[in-house]
Formats: structure tokens, C-alpha cells, sequence
């Protein structure tokens, strides 16, 4: 069952934005992962994507597209269409535009990398 969805965004160097969840937070407690999270009653997965970015983030998406989650039960999103200045909520310490190679430095949340790396497979075929 899905209950939570997220969007990869990646800016014009294909850096995607990662978010630092804190340590009392229940899932991803001190890893970087995704703008995203749960699925409210009456919203489909891509407007909790939407809402729970611009709640994160304080960024406006659009065009997105839906890709593989990598086995993780949510619905997942990427896109290079935003708008804003990035602000984070209180669900998060830290904010970063990162590379594979700064990923693969940091404590990431489950998928994170793999999901980064179907993107940039898929956008280069």
C-alpha cells in the first residue's frame, strides 16, 4: 500500500536537493533524503508530493514525473521545474544540493541513491 510520496528535484547541474532529517524524527532519523512524506485522506500521491514540498521546502514544483521508487512503498516524483527560495520546516536541520559523489559521503535514507541514479540513467537514454 502506498502511503507516502516525495520528489527528486535536481537543479540545472543536476544536483538533487537533499533535506536533512533530524534525529527524533520516526523514519530517516539523521539521514538526508527527499523532500516528501505522507499521503493526507482525499489527495492523490503527486498533490501530497507538491504540498509536502512546498511545506518542506518552501518551493513550488511542476512538471514532474512519476518514476521508480525502488521498492519503497511511496509514489515517486522528479522534476527540473521549481520556483521559490528554499526555506525548511522544523522536520528538517539541514538543507544541500548534492552530487552522487557528496551522497555517497553522507548517511542517506533507504532508495536514496539508487532512485538518484535512475534518473540520471534514464534522462542520459
Amino acid at each position: 500500500m502506498i502511503k507516502g510520496a516525495f520528489v527528486v528535484i535536481l537543479d540545472e547541474e543536476n544536483r538533487a536537493l537533499m533535506l536533512l532529517r533530524p534525529p527524533w524524527i520516526s523514519w530517516g532519523a539523521s539521514q538526508w533524503a527527499y523532500p516528501g512524506g505522507k499521503i493526507e485522506k482525499g489527495e492523490t500521491p503527486e498533490e501530497a508530493a507538491v504540498r509536502e514540498t512546498k511545506e518542506e521546502t518552501s518551493l513550488d514544483v511542476f512538471n514532474m514525473r512519476e518514476i521508480d521508487a525502488y521498492g519503497q512503498p511511496v509514489k515517486a516524483y522528479y522534476t527540473k521545474d521549481y520556483v521559490g527560495d528554499i526555506r525548511i520546516d522544523f522536520e528538517h536541520d539541514d538543507w544541500k544540493w548534492m552530487t552522487r559523489d557528496e551522497m555517497q559521503s553522507h548517511p542517506l535514507a533507504p532508495g536514496v541513491l539508487d532512485i538518484y541514479n535512475g534518473i540520471l540513467n534514464n534522462e542520459r537514454s
